[in-house]
């Protein structure tokens, strides 16, 4: 391995999760896997909006399938199910089953106000 240099630390896409989520203690016993996965629902949100994924009252919602979550986490099927079990305990996800076969509506929530 080699280090970085110059520019070359621009070289990455990243995912930004929020440091609120490290630093509030409202969330210290939130999971870490839990936080990344936050993380990525707020970045497949853009995409939500790329495809006009709303709502009737104009809420984006993401479409991310448990077995997009287990792929993308390296997780078991339990594991994924309980990280999303675990952000809406913690009002950071609110989850709407459309049926047999259909992924889940996730509304990824805001953690704090915007002014």
């Amino acid at each position: 391995m080699d280090y970085f240099y110059g520019g070359e630390a621009e070289l990455f896409a990243f995912y930004r999760i929020p440091k609120v989520l490290i630093t509030d203690e409202r969330f210290k016993q939130l999971d870490c896997e839990a936080k990344l996965l936050y993380g990525l629902l707020l970045d497949r949100m853009s995409l939500s909006v790329k495809n006009e994924w709303l709502d009737k009252q104009g809420r984006v919602f993401v479409l991310f399938g448990i077995d997009g979550i287990m792929e993308a986490l390296g997780c078991a099927h339990g594991k994924a199910e309980r990280l999303l079990t675990d952000l809406e305990h913690f009002d950071l996800l609110h989850r709407e089953r459309q049926g047999l076969g259909r992924p889940s509506r996730l509304y990824p929530k805001r953690f704090c106000r915007t002014s």
